[in-house]
């Protein structure tokens, strides 16, 4: 299968799954959804969708700076985890990090979320954790 990044143009959809995939994490912390936070970062974010062939299963966002690459968002929706497209959406984050010139990807995770072995599998590394939040970096320039 076929697993690519396209442009974002469905906020609406990005939301429905970040929610929906964020939900037991926020609810462990107390953290409130915010509609409109989340409509004005899709407008400062570079947001892309996962598709699978010609099916869309997931989103992708990313913000930058002049050496880093920061993933903000890796979403696929439940049917489809656990069959290996997180991992090949992954490589394609890593491939578009690499194109944007940049030392270095960094993502935050939730410490007790099951992709940290996904992240740890491709090379990252932790670097810090706070309150739960754990911080994730994988250097590019040996790759």
């Amino acid at each position: 299968m076929d697993v690519k990044l396209v442009k974002g143009s469905d906020p609406k959809f990005a939301e429905l799954i970040t929610k929906t995939n964020m939900a037991s994490y926020y609810d462990t912390r107390g953290i409130v959804w915010g509609h409109d936070q989340f409509l004005r970062s899709w407008d400062e974010l570079d947001n892309y969708e996962v598709y699978v062939d010609d099916i869309r299963i997931g989103v992708v966002r990313f913000s930058y700076t002049s050496e880093t690459t920061f993933l903000r968002d890796l979403q696929i929706l439940t049917e489809h985890q656990g069959r290996g497209f997180g991992s090949r959406c992954l490589d394609l984050v890593i491939e578009h990090a690499n194109s944007q010139a940049s030392d270095q990807l960094v993502l935050r995770v939730f410490s007790e979320n099951p992709a940290i072995k996904l992240y740890q599998s491709k090379g990252f590394k932790k670097i810090s954790e706070v309150k739960g939040l754990v911080e994730m970096e994988l250097q590019l320039a040996n790759l």
